[in-house]
Formats: structure tokens, C-alpha cells, sequence
């Protein structure tokens, strides 16, 4: 006997299985590795992603400053690691606009070390990709706008 669990569930079982990573554009994809990189904490799998000149700004950054370069990616991990006893990446959407740009909407959950206290922060980053790896990004703080910003229809 099979068991039929439909192509909603299966499609939702097999992206948190890692399956679907491998689904959409190189540029998408490298997007979506740097999310999973930091959902993961694995420092090495974000700068296989990051351009060597790389200028990150994050939401919920410790410094407010751009992390700048795979050093800056390296001070980001460990500004995260002295906050935040969990941070995870949900994300919503990645979509390529005409330009190549990406936009990725994401939910950003954290739980405060020490404190224990919760926050999730929705964000929207538009990354400009060189060469298949993530070179500088701008923030947007409503749904939406990231997606608008890179020219893709909603």
C-alpha cells in the first residue's frame, strides 16, 4: 500500500530536505546559500557564496555597519554568535529581476543569549551578484518592496 501525501506536502517536505536548493538561477541560488549558511552558522559555506569584496549590511546587525570583504562576513558570524543564542533564516521568496539583481524576503528569527528573548524581523535584501557570488546588498523593511526594487512582477 502507498501512501499519497500531495504535491503541496511533498513539494514543502522535499525544500526542507534540501532538495529544491538546487532550483532557480545561479545567482538565486547563491542567495539562498548565504540565508542557509547563516541559518546553519557555517561561516565556510557563506564564503564560498561572498565576493572577495563582499559589502554586507544586515538588519539586525550588532554594529549597524557594513561588514565589508570576507573578513567583514567572518566579524558578522561572530558579532551574530555574541547576541544570538539562535538565529534562523525563513525565507519567503528569492526572484530574479531583468537586471540580475535578487531579491529574497525572509523572516529573521532570534532568541537573545543570555536573555533568552525572542524577536522576528521580516527583511527584504536586493543583492547585485559578480560572477555568481553575492557582492553588495540594499535593505527594505517592507514586504514587497525588495521584489519591486529588482523590476519582478508580484
Amino acid at each position: 500500500m502507498s501512501l499519497w501525501i500531495g504535491p503541496a506536502i511533498a513539494c514543502r517536505a522535499a525544500g526542507e530536505a534540501g532538495i529544491l536548493r538546487e532550483v532557480g538561477t545561479t545567482n538565486e541560488r547563491a542567495v539562498r546559500g548565504f540565508a542557509d549558511a547563516i541559518t546553519r552558522a557555517d561561516l565556510e559555506a557563506a564564503l564560498e557564496v561572498c565576493d572577495p569584496e563582499i559589502e554586507f549590511l544586515s538588519m539586525l546587525g550588532i554594529t549597524g555597519r557594513r561588514y565589508v570583504g570576507h573578513e567583514g562576513i567572518r566579524q558578522y558570524f561572530d558579532d551574530v554568535s555574541s547576541a544570538w543564542d539562535e538565529w534562523r533564516v525563513e525565507v519567503h521568496s528569492v526572484t530574479s529581476g531583468p537586471d540580475g539583481r535578487v531579491a529574497i524576503e525572509m523572516t529573521m528569527h532570534v532568541r537573545g543569549l543570555g536573555s533568552g528573548a525572542a524577536l522576528s524581523e521580516y527583511a527584504g535584501h536586493v543583492w547585485t551578484v559578480r560572477d555568481g557570488r553575492l557582492l553588495r546588498n540594499e535593505l527594505h523593511r517592507e514586504p514587497g518592496e525588495a521584489v519591486a526594487a529588482v523590476g519582478a512582477a508580484t
